[in-house]
C-alpha cells in the first residue's frame, strides 16, 4: 500500500508537538559550554576545564585546532586552553554541537542508521566545500561556512532519531520521502532548542530553496554553493538533489560570485580536504 507522505508527516509533527516524540538533547558538556560563552567572567581556561572531562571532545577539538583546515599558525598545539585560544570560544562551542550532531545519534534500526551515516558523509562534503568556496571568495568566515555545512541537514538526525518506530516499518523510498518534507522544518526546531545562533537555524530552515521569502543571508548561499558544487562533482547525495543546470546559471553560486576557476579549485582539494576533516573528527 502506498504511503500518503504528507499525512505521515502530519502524524509525526502532532507527535511533536503533543510530546511524544522528543529532539536529542545535547550532552552535559556542550550545555556547560554553553553557560560559559555567554558568561564574560569566563574564558578559554574554563572551556578547557569541561573539554577535559569528555575526552571524545578533547581530543577532537586538539585534532581540529591542529587540522590544516582551522590551523592558523605554524605551532602544534598540545594543550586544550590553546586549541580554545585558537577557535575561540564561540567556534568552539558551535564545534562540539556539530561534533555531537555527528557522534551521539544512533537508532537500532540498521536501514535508518545508514541513512544517518550517509547523511553525515554527505554533510562533511558540503561543509568542506562551503569553507574552501568562504575561503576563496572571503564573502563568509570559513569556520563558521564548514559548520553552517555540518549542520544544515540536522533536521534528518531530528526526525529519524525522534520517531524511529514509526519510520522503520516503511520502504526505504517512503522513509527518504517522508524525511525529506520535514528535515528542514525539524532541523530549524533542533537548533532553536539547542540554543545554536539564528542564522544557523535560518540555513537549517531554508537551505535548498529559492523562494521570496528565502533570507539574504551569505552564509545560506555558501552552503548551497557548496551541496551543487559537490553534486555536479559526482558526489550523490540522499537530501537535497541539485537540478541538473550549469553551475555558472545556479542562483547562490551566482550570488556568492563564484567563477568557474573558482569552482575548479574546490573541486581539486575536495577529497583530500574531507579526508583530513574525517580524521580530524574520527
Amino acid at each position: 500500500m502506498k504511503t500518503d507522505i504528507e499525512a505521515f508527516a502530519q502524524v509525526i509533527r502532532i507527535r511533536f508537538r503533543k510530546g511524544e516524540a522528543k529532539l536529542p538533547l545535547l550532552p552535559k558538556a556542550v550545555l556547560k559550554v554553553q553557560k560559559i560563552v555567554h558568561d564574560e567572567s569566563k574564558g578559554a581556561s574554563d572551556i578547557a576545564k569541561v573539554l577535559a572531562e569528555c575526552t571524545t571532545f578533547a581530543a577532537t577539538v586538539l585534532r581540529i585546532a591542529n587540522s590544516p583546515e582551522f590551523k592558523s599558525g605554524t605551532y602544534e598545539i598540545r594543550s586544550l586552553p590553546m586549541a580554545v585560544q585558537r577557535l575561540g570560544g564561540r567556534k568552539t562551542l558551535q564545534l562540539m554541537v556539530a561534533i555531537s550532531s555527528k557522534l551521539h545519534m544512533n537508532v537500532k534500526d540498521k536501514g535508518l542508521q545508514k541513512i544517518l551515516n550517509k547523511n553525515k558523509e554527505d554533510a562533511m562534503y558540503v561543509a568542506v566545500a562551503a569553507r574552501h568556496l568562504a575561503q576563496i571568495l572571503q564573502g563568509a568566515d570559513p569556520e563558521e561556512a564548514f559548520l553552517a555545512g555540518m549542520l544544515h541537514d540536522i533536521g534528518v538526525q531530528a526526525v529519524v532519531c525522534a520517531v524511529p518506530d514509526l519510520l522503520t516499518p516503511l520502504a526505504a523510498e517512503d522513509q527518504i520521502k517522508i524525511i525529506q518534507s520535514l528535515h528542514r522544518e525539524m532541523g530549524g526546531r533542533l537548533l532553536n532548542y539547542w540554543g545554536m545562533p539564528d542564522s544557523f537555524e535560518i540555513i537549517a530552515t531554508h537551505h535548498g530553496i529559492e523562494s521570496d521569502d528565502r533570507p539574504r543571508d551569505k552564509l545560506i548561499d555558501f552552503v548551497d554553493a557548496a551541496n551543487f558544487l559537490i553534486q555536479s562533482h559526482g558526489h550523490k547525495v540522499l537530501f537535497d538533489a541539485a537540478d541538473d543546470i550549469d553551475p555558472m546559471n545556479y542562483a547562490p553560486i551566482q550570488r556568492i560570485g563564484a567563477g568557474e576557476t573558482h569552482l575548479a579549485a574546490v573541486e581539486i582539494e575536495l577529497e583530500d580536504a574531507v579526508k583530513h576533516m574525517e580524521t580530524a573528527l574520527s
